[in-house]
C-alpha cells in the first residue's frame, strides 16, 4: 500500500470546510490502495470553536500527527491570525521526522489555508517527492477589487501581494492540481503558462451518508426552530456571500408574491438562514435580514450569521420540512452544500445559474426541482416559478420526501469522489516513477 501525507493546519474536531474535505478523504483512500498520514495542528491552537464529536467520524485506524503552532494571541501582535502559517515551521518539523522512519510516496495539500502550499514545494526540493494541490477556493482572485474600498477587508492589499508572490512559487514544481471544480482549477491554470498541459482533476465534496446514520443515532438539539409548531419551516444553511444576494431577492420576492396571491396558506412559511457569514463570531452584521427587510416579510425570515458545527447544521437539515439552496451569479460556481442537501432527504428548491454542475447534480438524482437563470436573464424573472414552486412546497405534508434516484446519486458520494483522487494519486507516482527510471537511463548512457 502506498503512502500519502496530507498536509492540513485544520483538521477534525473542526468543523471547517478543509477539514471536512480531508475527512472525507481519510475515511476511502485505504479502500483504494492509499495509507493516509494527516499532518495537522492541535486544536489548541485554533482560533476557532471545535466539536469534540467530529473525531467519532474518524476511522479507528487513522494516523494523525498534531504538531503545536505560534499561538494566535502572539501572532496577532505580528498582524497574523492564520492558522497555516503559525504552523509551517512546526509542520516542516514533523514531515522531517515521519521522513526518517516511514516512506512518502506523495504529499498532498488542500487549501485553504493557503501558504501550507509552500511545504509542498519545499519538501520536493529537499526529498524529491512528488506533491499535489487540491483547491478548495482560489488563492489569488480579483474579486475583492471589484467592490467599493470600504467593503474590502482592511489586510487585502498585502494578502493579494502575498498570494501573487506565494502561489506561483509553490506550483513551480508541482506533479497535478485538483479542486472542487473544474471552473476553480482553470483559473489557476491560465495564470501560469508552465501548468497548460496539466488540465487538472475536478473532484467535487461528495456526500458522506455515514454522517447522517452517527446523527441519527446522535442526534443534536435543534436551537433555531421547533418542527412541530404548526408552520412550515424552510432552511439554507452556509455562506450566502454578496453574489448570491440577487438570487436571495428573487426569492424574497417569490415569498412577497405569494403572500398577495396566498396569503393564509403562505403565512405559514418561516425561512431560515443559518451559518451565512464565514466568520465563526459574524457579531450583529445580518445581510439577509435586511434583504428581506427590503422586501417587506422580515417576519418570516429567520438569519443566524455564525457557523454552527457541521453535525448540528446537518440537524437542521434533517429537521427542515424543506430545503432551499441558492447560487451565485457566476456560472463555474459549485455548491459542495448540495450532496448534504440531497442526503437530508427533504424537498428541495435549487435556483442556480443553468451552467452551475449543482444544475447536473440535482437533475441527474431527481432530488428536487432546480430553476435556473442565465447571464441574460437573471435571478429576479424566475419570481412567478419560485412562488409557484413555493406554494407547492407549503402544501406538503410534514414527512414528505423527494423520490430521489440513489444509485445515479452513488457517484457523488465521497467514496466515489476517493476513488478520483486516488487515481490522480496513481497517476503522479507512475510518471514519476517512468521520469526517474528515465533520468537514470540516461546517467547511465553518459
Amino acid at each position: 500500500m502506498k503512502h500519502v501525507v496530507i498536509i492540513s493546519a485544520d483538521f477534525a474536531p473542526s468543523s471547517l470546510p478543509p477539514a471536512l474535505r480531508i475527512r472525507f478523504f481519510a475515511n476511502h483512500l485505504s479502500e483504494y490502495g492509499w495509507q493516509p498520514t494527516i499532518l495537522t495542528t492541535d486544536p489548541r491552537f485554533y482560533g476557532w470553536p471545535v466539536d469534540p464529536q467530529n473525531e467519532n467520524l474518524l476511522p479507528e485506524d487513522l494516523a494523525v500527527i498534531r504538531t503545536t503552532a505560534i499561538p494566535e494571541r502572539v501572532a496577532r501582535k505580528l498582524g497574523v491570525g492564520d492558522i497555516g502559517m503559525r504552523s509551517m515551521i512546526q509542520h516542516w518539523q514533523a514531515f522531517a521526522r515521519l521522513i526518517r522512519r516511514q516512506r512518502v510516496d506523495l504529499v498532498f495539500i488542500p487549501v485553504p489555508p493557503y501558504m501550507p502550499m509552500i511545504l509542498g514545494r519545499l519538501i520536493h526540493m529537499r526529498y524529491r517527492i512528488p506533491y499535489v494541490i487540491d483547491y478548495i477556493d482560489p488563492w489569488v482572485t480579483d474579486y475583492y477589487w471589484k467592490l467599493p474600498p470600504d467593503q474590502r477587508p482592511p489586510k487585502w492589499p498585502l494578502a493579494n501581494a502575498l498570494s501573487r508572490i506565494c502561489e506561483p512559487f509553490a506550483l513551480r514544481q508541482i506533479s497535478h492540481i485538483t479542486g472542487v471544480s473544474q471552473g476553480t482549477i482553470n483559473e489557476v491554470l491560465r495564470r501560469y503558462p508552465w501548468l497548460m498541459n496539466d488540465a487538472g482533476t475536478d473532484i467535487p465534496y461528495g456526500g458522506e451518508q455515514a454522517d447522517f446514520e452517527y446523527l441519527r443515532q446522535h442526534p443534536r438539539p435543534n436551537t433555531i426552530f421547533n418542527r412541530h409548531d404548526g408552520l412550515f419551516h424552510i432552511s439554507y444553511i452556509g455562506a450566502c456571500i454578496p453574489s448570491m444576494y440577487a438570487t436571495v431577492r428573487a426569492l424574497f420576492a417569490g415569498v412577497q408574491l405569494g403572500l398577495e396571491q396566498s396569503q393564509t396558506l403562505f403565512e405559514r412559511l418561516r425561512l431560515h438562514f443559518v451559518g451565512t457569514s464565514y466568520a465563526v463570531d459574524a457579531g450583529g452584521e445580518r445581510p439577509i435580514t435586511q434583504l428581506a427587510r427590503d422586501a417587506g416579510i422580515e417576519q418570516y425570515v429567520s438569519e443566524q450569521p455564525a457557523r454552527v458545527p457541521y453535525l448540528e447544521a446537518l440537524q437542521l437539515l434533517i429537521d427542515s420540512h424543506a430545503l432551499v439552496v441558492v447560487g451565485t451569479e457566476e456560472a463555474h460556481y459549485t455548491a459542495s452544500k448540495i450532496f448534504p442537501y440531497i442526503l437530508a432527504h427533504r424537498p428541495l428548491l435549487a435556483i442556480f445559474h443553468a451552467a452551475s454542475t449543482v444544475v447536473q447534480f440535482v437533475n441527474e438524482t431527481s432530488a428536487g426541482t432546480v430553476l435556473t437563470f442565465t447571464d441574460s436573464t437573471p435571478p429576479q424573472s424566475l419570481v412567478p416559478q419560485i412562488t409557484e414552486h413555493l406554494h407547492h412546497l407549503v402544501k406538503l405534508p410534514e414527512d414528505a420526501h423527494p423520490s430521489t434516484n440513489w444509485a445515479a446519486f452513488e457517484p457523488y458520494t465521497t467514496r466515489a469522489m476517493t476513488a478520483r483522487l486516488a487515481q490522480v494519486f496513481n497517476q503522479v507516482c507512475a510518471h514519476t516513477v517512468s521520469g526517474q527510471m528515465q533520468s537514470s537511463f540516461f546517467l547511465r548512457k553518459r
